[in-house]
């Protein structure tokens, strides 16, 4: 029997077709974990409060309370504000590369669906947004089954072609959130730094806050070659070049580098959180990782 444990490695994932499945899937096992976690150790901290159990309503999980204790504690007289949350899928060409078992879209795509699981369970309302050369498509929020079909059957169908403009899709898409929004831009970023902080500038100005993840192929942040190549430009095949790699690595590691440190700097400056991910990382990580910038937004 398939354990629980496995979906949330990329590769097991990868191997399924329904996104729908996928996600219960992924969320059932990174909740399990998070149960089998917090029930080590420590009393509870305030009286107010009690550990998480598997089957509890998402919607009273005290979000400060993990920023400080890294616990899952339920809030049991407080009630939480529900969320409008909008998921921006990059589906643009250079999505599509993989040197592994997944690709960045399928990974992206996987993510957004089990995070989408998860909002809608704590009774979030839940967007999505197709991202290319511009918004392809717009699903806007709603906290009901039905619109989380509809989420998961855009993505299932959501091919990686075309070029990227995250500035004029993040523009287009700040003229339809609403104030006090949550927007999750899931993109491998590979478009100019300062256009897409300026269409991330813009939902900022709208008044929506903002999480940024950077999914990435791991060779893309090391170029782990050693011999000569012929590199494609995946979103203009038109564009290529025969190079030394073993040449050409360090130059593109610091230019990767200063790329980075720009997203991240910019993003800091726009009070935006950011992470950097790797189709090779568990799912569960990832989740954590984001149920803790989740968490800040509150």
């Amino acid at each position: 029997m398939t354990e629980l444990r496995d979906f949330l490695d990329p590769g097991s994932v990868a191997q399924l077709e329904r996104l729908q499945v996928v996600a219960r899937k992924i969320a059932a096992g990174f909740l399990r974990g998070l149960h089998r976690s917090s029930a080590r150790g420590s009393s509870i901290e305030y009286a107010e409060h009690r550990p998480y159990v598997p089957g509890d309503d998402l919607k009273h999980l005290d979000w400060r309370s993990y920023a400080r204790t890294d616990r899952f504690y339920l809030k049991q007289f407080e009630d939480e504000t529900n969320l409008r949350a909008t998921l921006v899928l990059d589906t643009s060409a250079s999505m599509s590369f993989s040197s592994g078992e997944i690709t960045k879209l399928r990974y992206a795509s996987c993510l957004a669906a089990a995070m989408a699981y998860l909002l809608l369970g704590q009774r979030d309302a839940v967007g999505l947004a197709l991202a290319g050369e511009s918004l392809e498509q717009h699903i806007p929020p709603r906290a009901s089954a039905e619109n989380l079909a509809g989420i998961y059957g855009a993505m299932e169908k959501a091919r990686a072609e075309g070029r990227t403009d995250l500035s004029k899709v993040l523009s287009q898409l700040a003229e339809r959130v609403d104030p006090g929004s949550l927007t999750i831009l899931i993109s491998d970023l590979l478009d100019d730094e300062q256009k897409v902080l300026s269409g991330i500038s813009q939902l900022r100005q709208r008044g929506s806050e903002v999480i940024v993840l950077q999914v990435l192929d791991p060779c893309e942040k090391e170029l782990p070659f050693n011999s000569w190549m012929v590199l494609r430009d995946i979103e203009d095949p038109s564009i290529e070049m025969r190079l030394d790699a073993r040449q050409l690595a360090e130059l593109y590691r610091e230019n990767f580098i200063e790329h980075q440190e720009a997203i991240r700097k910019g993003c800091s400056a726009a009070e935006v959180d950011y992470l950097c991910l790797d189709t090779s990382a568990p799912f569960a990580n990832t989740l954590g990782r984001f149920l803790h910038l989740r968490s800040r937004q509150r």
